[in-house]
């Protein structure tokens, strides 16, 4: 693996393999090449609508989803990570290593080629994130040497620090008024990475929901809930991904939507209307060996693969199929899901859109800090 990348990719490998007593390496999904329009892809089988029924590969075919794959940034050393698009579809937003050794927060026009710098500390700064309105960015940042909270102005201006602690706080995502913040949080004193709640305007006042990795807010006001990965305490271990209710400041009904036997399902991402997520599907080492065994002269053996799921966990169907390593899956407002490849060799962000997306988003209401469980005491 790519030094560079192994940098970056700190929440996506490194630090969160580490900490959680795991170990990652690309992932390899087998899949025969059946035509330029058939994708190999695995959906949830029910019996009844049980939704824990068994896995099983089928043939996702129609036009090629291939057909629609763009890219967005054209690095050529170094590599651009951590996408994220604008609730406008206009801006992207993303960290790279194109410039420096360290990441810093780039933001650039979804269609253009050039890129605007937001970020020029000698530190690093990971993963942005778009304010609702689209004036503001936050982002992850190892200033004062573990990781906290940031958020700047999208002219560069006005960086204000959220989070100041001994805890390593990464990965923020506002809430769909712009009010709140979930991110997570490496506690010193557990070594565990927990899920916290934070008023933007008052950083004092914040709130533990539980245990968790890569939160994301739902940006449909009427589905107030939160997708995470979260590990599994028995036998492999792998990351699956799960969601909880934010009700009355509760974190309540925490549910299994994706996982799989052989790998770690991780950095999920909401479908603009709230009804679909999309996440990372990375294998161990054992698996990947022996796949890349098995499978050394097929063209679609893949390293880590983008899926999309539906929130009910049916319908899981992988996007991507090729031996590039595709990773941290976000949405665009027109149902394009963007993320990192580095199918041209250096990591650059690319997008592809799934067959017959269609969303019906609804408009921003007020979540109230009793809503969000925040208090000052």
């Amino acid at each position: 693996m790519k030094t560079t990348r192994a940098i970056i990719r700190i929440v996506l490998l490194a630090l969160m393999a580490g900490l959680a007593g795991c170990s990652w390496v690309s992932q390899q999904f087998v899949s025969k090449d059946d035509g330029p329009n058939i994708v190999k892809a695995s959906v949830r089988v029910g019996v009844n609508g049980d939704v824990d029924g068994a896995w099983e590969n089928v043939d996702y075919a129609s036009t090629s989803p291939f057909a629609s794959l763009s890219q967005h940034s054209f690095c050529q050393e170094g590599g651009d990570y951590d996408p994220v698009v604008s609730k406008d579809g206009k801006m992207l937003a993303f960290c790279s290593m194109r410039r420096t050794p360290n990441p810093d927060i780039y933001i650039k026009a979804v269609s253009g080629r050039t890129a605007t710098r937001l970020t020029s500390d000698p530190a690093s700064e990971i993963q942005p994130c778009f304010s609702p309105d689209g004036t503001k960015v936050a982002y992850a940042a190892n200033r004062s040497g573990n990781w906290d909270i940031w958020i700047v102005d999208v002219n560069g201006r006005n960086p204000m620090q959220v989070t100041d602690d001994v805890s390593s706080d990464i990965h923020p995502s506002f809430s769909p008024d712009g009010k709140f913040m979930v991110y997570s949080s490496l506690s010193p004193r557990t070594n565990q990475w927990g899920l916290w709640i934070v008023s933007v305007d008052n950083p004092s006042l914040k709130r533990w929901i539980g245990y968790g990795l890569y939160p994301e807010w739902n940006p449909n006001p009427k589905i107030n809930k939160i997708a995470y990965q979260l590990p599994r305490y028995r036998g492999s271990q792998w990351f699956s991904i799960w969601t909880v209710d934010i009700v009355d400041g509760e974190a309540l009904h925490p549910t299994e939507i994706a996982t799989a036997p052989n790998s770690a399902c991780i950095t999920p991402s909401w479908s603009p209307d709230g009804k679909k997520i999309a996440y990372c599907s990375v294998s161990s080492a054992i698996y990947e060996k022996e796949a890349m065994e098995k499978n050394k002269n097929n063209i679609n053996a893949a390293g880590e693969d983008i899926w999309v799921i539906d929130l009910d966990g049916y319908n899981n169907v992988r996007l991507t199929g090729t031996d590039a390593s595709d990773f941290s899956p976000t949405w665009s407002p027109d149902g394009r899901v963007f993320f990192c490849s580095d199918r041209k060799t250096i990591d650059n962000v690319w997008s592809i859109k799934p067959q017959g997306v269609d969303f019906n988003v609804t408009e921003p209401v007020e979540i109230s800090t009793a809503a969000a469980g925040l208090s000052a005491n």
